[in-house]
C-alpha cells in the first residue's frame, strides 16, 4: 500500500514552482482588489490554496471580501464587482451564485473567485452560509499537522476517481472541508479508510466535543452520517453526502484496503467494446432530452427529482428498477435506468377493496369496466390487458402525464436509447457502470 500511495502522491502533489505561482496569484489578487474596496472591508484568501491541500493543476484561488454587518448582501456584491472591474479591467468577469452572487475571473490561467461575506468572529452569528469559510480556513490551518496536507490530497483524489467528491447537488458527495476534517480525525488517508470500512448504521464524529457524546450528536441531527462542524456546533458538514454515496464510500474503502491499486486513484477509460460487452444481456436504457441552460444546482436538483419520479412510476407499473444514474453535459441530459424485465406480462392485476366493502367494490368495478374480476384473500382484484409492456411504452406514458420539472420540458419529447445507442453518451454510461 505504501508504494501505491507514494506513486499516487507523485502525480497529485503540486511542485514548488506551481505552489509559488498559485500563492503569488492569490497575493496579487488580494492586494489589487483590496485597494478598490471600501475602508473597513478586509480581504482574506481562503480554501485549499491557503490550507495547502490543493491538487496539482487545480489550484484555484478563493478570495473573500469581509464586510461589516451594516452592509446589505446586495451592496456587498456591488462593491466586490466594482473592485474587481477596477483592479482587472481587461478580465472577463462572470457572476456566479452560491447563497448569494459572487464574481469569478481568470488570472494567468487560474480561476479566481471573489466572494463577499460578513466578517466573522468565533461564536458570532452567521448571516449567510459562506460566512463560515473564513473560520473553516483558520481552523484547518491551526489543527492540521505536518504532512497531513498530502493525506488530504490522497483522500480528495480517491474520492474524485470514484465519483464521490463534491458537495454540490450534482454529486451529493464529500466537500474538501469534510476531507480535511476526516484526516484530522483519523490521522492520515489510511486511517480514514480503515475507520470508514468499518462504519455500520449511523456514524457521528465530533472533533471538538461540542455535544455530550455520539448519542447526543445523532439525536440532534437527522442524517445517518454526521460530522459536527468544529466552528458551528449546529451544523453537519456531512449533510450533503447522500445515503447511497455514504454506503458506496464504505464499500470502496474496503475494496482498496483488501487489494490496493492505483486504479482507485486513476481509473482508466473504458473502451467501447468493453462497454458494449457489459451492456449485452442487460435491460439498460437511456432517456435523452434537451434541458434549459440554468445554474447547475437548479438543473441537477430537477434532474434528480424527475429521475426519482420516473423510477417510482416504473416500479408502480410492474418493473423492477435495478439501477439509475442521471447525466448531463449542460445542454442535453440522459436518465440511465436498468430494469430486470425485458417485457411485462400481457395482463396486469390491480388490487381492489375488501369484499365486505360493498360500496367501494361497486366503484372499483365501475372504474375498471371491461376487466376480469377475481376474488382472493377476501379482496377484489381486477385483471386488465396492458396497453404497453416494454420500457419505451412506459416512458411514452410517463411523458404524457408524469411529473416534469419547469426547466426540463424537453423530457416530454425525449427519446429512448438502448444498446449501442447508449454509447453516444459514453461518459455518463461509464459513470453508471463504475458507480453502481
Amino acid at each position: 500500500m505504501r508504494e501505491i500511495l507514494r506513486k499516487a502522491l507523485e502525480k497529485i502533489r503540486p511542485g514548488e514552482a506551481e505552489i509559488r505561482e498559485v500563492e503569488g496569484i492569490a497575493r496579487e489578487a488580494e492586494v489589487r482588489i483590496g485597494r478598490f474596496l471600501p475602508r473597513g472591508v478586509r480581504t482574506m484568501p481562503t480554501g485549499s490554496v491557503v490550507k495547502g491541500t490543493f491538487l496539482a493543476g487545480e489550484g484555484d484561488v478563493d478570495l473573500f471580501a469581509l464586510f461589516p454587518h451594516s452592509y446589505s448582501k446586495g451592496l456587498m456584491f456591488e462593491e466586490v464587482k466594482g473592485a474587481v472591474g477596477k483592479a482587472y479591467p481587461k478580465a472577463k468577469m462572470e457572476v456566479a451564485y452560491a447563497e448569494h452572487p459572487y464574481v469569478k475571473f481568470m488570472l494567468r490561467g487560474k480561476k479566481v473567485d471573489v466572494v463577499p461575506a460578513y466578517l466573522m468572529e468565533e461564536g458570532g452569528r452567521v448571516k449567510s452560509a459562506v460566512d463560515r469559510s473564513q473560520l473553516h480556513t483558520k481552523y484547518v490551518v491551526g489543527r492540521m499537522g505536518d504532512g497531513q496536507e498530502d493525506e488530504v490530497r490522497l483522500l480528495k483524489r480517491f474520492l474524485k476517481a470514484n465519483g464521490l467528491y463534491g458537495a454540490e447537488i450534482k454529486t451529493l458527495g464529500f466537500s474538501g472541508y469534510l476531507c480535511e476534517l476526516l484526516v484530522i480525525a483519523h490521522g492520515d488517508f489510511e486511517g480514514v479508510l480503515r475507520a470508514a470500512s468499518g462504519w455500520k448504521g449511523r456514524v457521528a464524529i465530533d472533533l471538538e466535543g461540542h455535544h455530550k457524546d455520539c448519542g447526543a450528536v445523532l439525536g440532534r441531527f437527522p442524517e445517518g452520517f454526521v460530522v459536527v462542524d468544529p466552528v458551528d456546533a449546529e451544523r453537519n458538514v456531512a449533510a450533503p453526502v447522500s445515503a447511497g454515496n455514504f454506503e458506496r464510500f464504505v464499500r470502496v474503502c474496503g475494496r482498496f484496503l483488501e487489494k490496493p491499486s492505483l486504479k482507485f486513484f486513476f481509473p482508466g477509460k473504458m473502451k467501447d467494446a468493453g462497454i458494449a460487452k457489459w451492456i449485452a444481456g442487460r435491460n439498460i436504457y437511456g432517456i435523452e432530452f434537451a434541458n434549459e441552460k440554468v445554474v447547475d444546482d437548479v438543473l441537477w436538483g430537477q434532474i434528480r427529482r424527475v429521475n426519482a419520479a420516473f423510477g417510482v412510476f416504473l416500479e408502480q407499473s410492474g418493473f423492477t428498477v435495478l439501477g439509475a444514474h442521471p447525466y448531463s453535459d449542460g445542454e442535453k441530459s440522459v436518465l440511465f435506468l436498468e430494469v430486470k424485465e425485458n417485457e411485462l406480462p400481457k395482463e396486469k392485476e390491480m388490487r381492489g377493496p375488501l369484499l365486505k366493502m360493498k360500496g367501494d367494490c361497486g366503484k372499483f368495478r365501475a372504474k375498471h369496466r371491461g376487466a376480469k374480476f377475481v376474488e382472493k384473500e377476501g379482496r377484489l382484484f381486477a385483471i386488465e390487458k396492458r396497453k404497453w409492456r416494454d420500457f419505451a411504452g412506459a416512458f411514452k406514458e410517463y411523458a404524457k402525464k408524469g411529473f416534469v420539472p419547469s426547466h426540463l420540458g424537453g423530457l416530454r419529447e425525449g427519446r429512448v436509447l438502448s444498446g449501442k445507442g447508449l454509447i453516444r453518451f459514453k461518459e455518463g454510461l461509464e459513470e453508471y457502470i463504475r458507480y453502481r
